[in-house]
């Protein structure tokens, strides 16, 4: 499906029909946008208008696009960085999140009627609360939107060896800390 729309959003760019591929962009990965800013920012509410402005600086950008990368991946690079900014308004860039943030996180997220967590589960998202920014994206990116290390790399603009260094460390840690609470 996905490989079918990207064609159709490259034909839609070379005829300049930009609304169509700002529809089709919407169609294909509005959750998966949706769930990587969520996981950056944390909050439905603030989820929601990161998103928006995601979708405003794709289509001003979809003339520009220069096929470079994929559609998704320039997509994924767009949401990171309108999350970058909304956490950088916010003043929380470089923090490193303490108990308290921690605790709202899994608070907000436990209240989510759509949330339904096993004890694993939960220690995941526990684990991922106190995580650095940068390491939870990385985190993120490979474990639960299933992008390889060379896409991470890019979209955060490091190596992909330093990529899969700090995701490989960081599942140590949680397979730890999971064997630990159960």
């Amino acid at each position: 499906m996905i490989q079918e729309s990207e064609k159709n959003i490259i034909s839609s760019l070379r005829k300049k029909d930009y609304p169509f591929a700002l529809r089709e962009i919407m169609e294909v990965y509005h959750e998966t946008l949706y769930w990587q800013i969520r996981k950056v920012v944390l909050v439905h509410e603030d989820a929601d208008d990161v998103l928006q402005n995601t979708y405003i600086k794709i289509f001003k950008g979809l003339p520009k696009f220069k096929h470079k990368s994929s559609i998704k991946t320039w997509t994924y690079r767009i949401a990171y960085n309108e999350s970058m900014r909304h956490l950088q308004k916010e003043g929380r860039r470089s923090l490193v999140v303490s108990d308290e943030v921690a605790q709202h996180y899994w608070n907000k997220l436990s209240s989510d009627p759509y949330f339904d967590a096993a004890a694993c589960e939960k220690q995941l998202h526990q684990f991922m609360a106190v995580l650095p920014e940068r390491k939870r994206q990385v985190f993120v990116m490979k474990y639960f939107d299933g992008l390889t290390f060379e896409e991470i790399g890019t979209l955060l603009k490091t190596s992909p060896n330093s990529i899969k260094t700090t995701y490989y460390a960081l599942k140590k840690q949680l397979e730890e800390s999971i064997k630990r609470a159960i």
